[in-house]
């Protein structure tokens, strides 16, 4: 499995104002207690991941890939007009750490609507529309009216990930961000979980 995490980054130290000073140059008490309050509070955050250490591939806009899916069982929703960026998982019914970040990814879709514009598509891998059908009465986030996509054959998998920048095997979960652009910008392939959720806000909200 690909590694689950990547190197954190340090957040910026916070942007003080210079110490005040009095007739004679000397540094006044109320600036400088307030420079170790605003140093206190910073140390005291977490750091958080950016969004390009997150993906294993990280393509910039200008020089991105086009978004081409692979051979699907029924056709993809027709964009359109819309700018809207996309969220695509690929999962599959035998896959664990798949099944256990759905009910997440679902969870978020709802509540971080609100401050990026993106779909979520859920497209399996499994080749075999009887699986993902009984799969899918247990498990209402891949089943309608969520976007809900099937390969054609498993078999696909692996060159559609290879144009898209996976190096090597495919491994799953594999989670794609596309701009409104239709331009693959991040790839990540490893289940997430809630320490990444700053890091997928922060991805979401640059497409």
């Amino acid at each position: 499995m690909a590694p689950s995490v990547m190197a954190a980054v340090l957040v910026p130290a916070l942007a003080l104002v210079a110490p005040g000073c009095d007739g004679d140059g000397k540094s006044s008490g109320p600036a400088s207690a307030s420079r170790s309050r605003s140093e206190a509070v910073e140390a005291a955050k977490p750091a958080t991941v950016a969004p390009k250490d997150f993906c294993e591939t990280w393509h910039e806009a200008d020089a991105a890939p086009t978004l081409t899916l692979p051979p699907l069982r029924a056709p993809a929703p027709d964009k359109g007009a819309s700018q809207r960026s996309r969220w695509i998982n690929v999962w599959a019914t035998w896959c664990k750490p798949c099944i256990e970040e759905l009910p997440r990814l679902a969870k978020w879709q709802g509540e971080l609507g609100s401050k990026a514009d993106f779909e979520l598509w859920f497209l399996s891998a499994d080749g075999d529309p009887e699986a993902v059908a009984a799969f899918a009465e247990q498990h209402p986030e891949v089943a309608p009216p969520n976007t809900t996509l099937e390969l054609q054959e498993a078999s696909a998998l692996q060159p559609w990930a290879e144009t898209l920048g996976v190096e090597g095997q495919a491994v799953l979960p594999i989670h794609v961000f596309v701009d409104g652009k239709d331009r693959v910008r991040c790839i990540r392939t490893a289940g997430v979980g809630e320490d990444d959720r700053g890091a997928i806000e922060q991805l979401l909200m640059s497409l």
